[in-house]
């Protein structure tokens, strides 16, 4: 059966072979910074609007100029060492010669970041998915788009779909080994706040689905500076759509083996000032084992006028609210085992731009409840503000800073058990700053600080430092030292297992180097090695009922990361990215080893995405005494455009029925398919 499914896939395939493709314009891209000097060796991507393939891709020269043919309307991003990302639509072929202006750049990750590149030199590594990469990838949520973009990114799930909470919950991400349980040591941050259960300090990756994900995108390594506590091991930020000229809607539907669907809605329009938008989703499934079932909802809304010529005014909110039955292991299977969860939150910004500075200013709050079937309770907030201004002081001198004041918290209690754990509020107060400085055309060097004021811990302050070299236009290298730290959550504090109200902040040096090849237009290769060293981290000792945390654990990560990106034909494009981790104390279900690879094929009438992922063997169990076996899934996905804003879809996974754990005692579904339909308009 499975071979007559990828026969008759296959055979579609090659039946779309046939279409042919609207005539093409040429065009001269010159690509200036604001002081009007050429921008040599910057990356950019191509895409003709009704395409579904993978885009043009080309250098600029010595002179910051590109010649290059491509259908219009299209859209073109442009991305180079020490500038924002820029995203340019060309509607007409009125003017062939384009002029684009960069904005010089201080963050490691700024904001509407679309595209998919290599890492910047003088950045920490940095990978960014956009949302085409995204669906052609066959991802179901933000979590599994990590997974499969970012070779040291590694999440815990247990069936196909429902990541869960609680005890036997899933959807720990860890990046290069850290993340910890309940994943604390790597932040994510939702339309410019930083999104986490209050009281447990971790996120909650059910809730991240791909209804309003513009764009992921993924920092390796320590990002404290930016965004202190909880982005010791990296930070996750998912951007909300824009919508553009005029009006927008677009649906999306699948359902496939177990009863398993994700249905998509989204609208929006741009006038004069202002604009909005509108999103919505479901996504469900029976469960490949009985009483595995999940039922989840979202929604956002947006808001934005342009103020002035200079300012720009933004309102994000979103609601969301899912189910999760627990089967529990295979071999001790749970009864009614289940949460209900329900979170929200909103970000209303200030935006300002002129020629030599930008920045926002951003109010942000998130809440959410928790309802356990083991009769455990809980509402809990997190709320702030920040500032943040960037300033282009000379061409070759950029500076960037701002502060922030964040109160968390909740309250909890246990209706079982008869158990109430109180009400419990914390502060945090920061100010950072960061300086770049390029002395000459090839080389870079960076510095930031951040010192953060707990109202339970007191301060600390965290540095980094960069520097980058660009031999020529094809070859550079970059090396960075940065520190990052996680402060104790107000669940190891106060509630469970063993509160312990004198822990203190965990800490992280990491030091790495990077070099970046790009040998030619549509080839490019990174490899990154690191050494992380952990200290007073918190750990669990003795045995239940009598545990005890503490600061005592320790451990020294060593690492080295590779990835690939090649494109021998405007419709050929291949990804391959490898990790490997060598950790003194490498924590249950983080892999030694990680391969990452993918095939794209463009045959302008369909799209043919095959992605596979390899992963070594696991430690099981804390004390590591024993292992899970390594694995390796495959998915394979048809994309069949039926009309220019209307599509088929469909998508194969665990290709090659592979039987695998990632957890203990939760086998993963053999080969499941779905089909689906996409419209636009």
């Amino acid at each position: 059966m499975q071979v007559r499914k990828l026969s008759l896939a296959f055979t579609l395939f090659a039946l779309s072979l046939t279409g042919g493709s609207a005539p093409a314009a040429d065009f001269h891209l010159q690509i200036l910074d604001p002081q009007g000097a050429a921008v040599a060796g910057a990356t950019v991507e191509i895409r003709a609007a009704h395409a579904r393939g993978r885009p043009i891709i080309a250098v600029s020269n010595a002179s910051g100029g590109i010649r290059v043919s491509f259908e219009l309307p299209a859209e073109i991003r442009v991305t180079a060492t020490g500038f924002d990302p820029l995203v340019h639509r060309q509607e007409t072929e009125a003017d062939r010669a384009v002029t684009l202006v960069l904005r010089p750049a201080t963050l490691h990750t700024t904001v509407n970041v679309v595209v998919r590149d290599v890492p910047a030199p003088g950045t920490s590594p940095t990978s960014v998915g956009s949302a085409l990469e995204i669906d052609r990838s066959g991802a179901r949520t933000v979590f599994d788009a990590v997974e499969k973009l970012v070779p040291s990114a590694f999440v815990t799930r247990r069936g196909v779909m429902g990541y869960g909470i609680a005890t036997n919950g899933t959807g720990v991400v860890t990046i290069r080994g850290i993340g910890e349980s309940p994943n604390a040591g790597i932040l994510v941050v939702v339309d410019g706040r930083p999104d986490y259960q209050g009281l447990m300090g971790h996120p909650l990756p059910d809730f991240y689905t791909l209804s309003d994900a513009a764009s992921v995108s993924v920092t390796q390594g320590p990002a404290s500076v930016l965004y202190g506590s909880n982005a010791m091991g990296g930070a996750i930020e998912i951007k909300p759509s824009h919508p553009r000229e005029g009006r927008h809607t677009r649906v999306s539907s699948s359902y496939g083996s177990y009863a398993t669907g994700q249905h998509r809605f989204s609208h929006g329009a741009k006038f004069g000032r202002g604009y909005y938008s509108l999103t919505a989703g479901v996504a469900h499934t029976r469960g490949e084992r009985p009483k595995a079932g999940f039922h989840g909802q979202d929604g956002t809304v947006a808001l934005g006028y342009e103020i002035s010529p200079a300012w720009r005014s933004s309102l994000q909110g979103r609601y969301g609210h899912f189910k999760v039955d627990d089967p529990g292991p295979e071999r001790s299977p749970l009864s009614g085992a289940s949460a209900a969860v329900g979170r929200g939150g909103f970000s209303l910004e200030f935006e300002n731009v002129t020629g030599r500075t930008w920045g926002y200013a951003r109010l942000f709050s998130g809440y959410g409840h928790h309802m356990l079937s083991d009769g455990f309770r809980s509402v809990d907030h997190t709320t702030g503000a920040r500032i943040h201004q960037n300033l282009a002081l000379t061409p070759r001198v950029a500076l960037d800073g701002g502060a922030e004041i964040v109160n968390y918290g909740g309250r909890a209690n246990n209706l079982s058990s008869r158990t109430d754990f109180g009400e419990h509020s914390l502060n945090d107060a920061a100010g950072f700053s960061r300086a770049a400085w390029s002395p000459g055309t090839r080389l870079r060097l960076n510095a930031g600080l951040r010192y953060q004021h707990n109202s339970l811990y007191g301060g600390i302050a965290v540095p980094e430092f960069g520097v980058s070299y660009r031999f020529t236009d094809k070859y550079s290298f970059s090396a960075a030292v940065a520190r990052g730290f996680r402060n104790p959550t107000i669940r190891e504090l106060y509630l469970f297992p063993a509160p312990n109200p004198t822990l203190e902040p965990e800490h992280l040096w990491d030091y790495q180097a990077t070099v970046q090849v790009r040998p030619r237009a549509g080839l490019s290769a990174w490899v990154t090695g690191y050494y992380a060293d952990l200290s007073n981290l918190i750990v669990a000792a003795g045995r239940f009922p009598n545990l005890q945390l503490s600061n005592l654990g320790r451990s020294v990560h060593r690492g080295l990361e590779a990835d690939v990106r090649w494109q021998p034909t405007r419709r050929v494009g291949f990804n391959s990215g490898y990790a490997y981790l060598h950790a003194s104390n490498l924590g249950p279900y983080i892999p030694s080893h990680k391969l990452n690879y993918s095939l794209d094929l463009d045959a302008g009438r369909a799209y043919v995405h095959f992605g596979g992922m390899t992963v070594g063997r696991r430690w099981a169990d804390i004390q590591r005494t024993w292992q899970l076996g390594g694995f390796t899934v495959a998915s394979l996905k048809f994309t069949i455009p039926v009309q220019r804003n209307f599509s088929l879809f469909v998508l194969v996974d665990n290709l090659f029925n592979r039987r695998y754990e990632v957890v203990t005692g939760y086998p993963m579904p053999g080969v499941n398919a779905l089909g689906g339909i996409d419209i636009h308009f």
